[in-house]
């Protein structure tokens, strides 16, 4: 079921009064992050995007050091939940249907979709933690999980609408967006693995079509 269907103008959040998210981070000063000298130089809009989302330090289940828009959204199409490997309801049964999703995107690489679970407990759920829980469900490259800081965290969860009260009040519910075009919906956890990659698939397809006019 699918709840929310959302298209960010110029991929940037607005807040309430109506301000760009990304103008006030901009005048808050946010860092900007070391990029590698192999990718190009970003557009005012991706840089306007970083600048919402943050490059925040996370750390993946490897124990890799990421930023968070350059890294880990910047360009991609993802589907992005939200976890604590101590859960024992909610979070097994979304891995165990990502899980599917996942093997339902044999190609998901090929068309730059990521799936991103984001724990909401990073002081217990250490990179070793989420690799032994990923692993768990047999989870591959192009499904990232992540750690980091507490206020690194916090901060990312707060940029993304989702900063609980506690971890077991936490949405559960799966983000899935196109960061390049700033199209973005929300599904409830129990839809069909198979719609889930279907709107993937239909995400990435916004992507194909943008390259292909330019």
């Amino acid at each position: 079921m699918i709840l929310t269907v959302v298209t960010l103008a110029a991929a940037v959040p607005l807040r309430a009064d109506g301000h760009r998210a990304a103008d006030i981070a901009a005048q808050a000063g946010a860092p900007r992050p070391s990029t590698p000298e192999s990718l190009p130089e970003p557009t005012p809009k991706q840089r306007a995007t970083r600048l919402y989302f943050s490059d925040r330090e996370l750390v993946t289940q490897h124990g890799e050091k990421v930023a968070f828009y350059s890294d880990v959204l910047r360009d991609k199409v993802v589907l992005v939940n939200f976890i604590f490997t101590q859960c024992t309801d909610s979070c097994p049964m979304q891995t165990a249907r990502l899980a599917v999703v996942q093997s339902l995107l044999p190609d998901a690489t090929k068309l730059g979709i990521e799936l991103v679970s984001i724990s909401v407990d990073p002081e217990h759920d250490t990179p070793q933690a989420l690799e032994e829980y990923a692993a768990r469900f047999g989870a591959h490259d192009g499904w990232t999980f992540l750690t980091g800081s507490k206020a690194n965290v916090e901060d990312v969860l707060r940029r993304l609408g989702q900063l609980a009260p506690s971890r077991q009040s936490h949405t559960t519910l799966f983000m899935l967006g196109n960061v390049q075009s700033g199209h973005w919906i929300k599904l409830h956890p129990d839809s069909d693995p198979a719609d889930i990659a279907r709107y993937l698939r239909s995400l990435a397809a916004e992507s194909m079509k943008r390259d292909a006019t330019n």
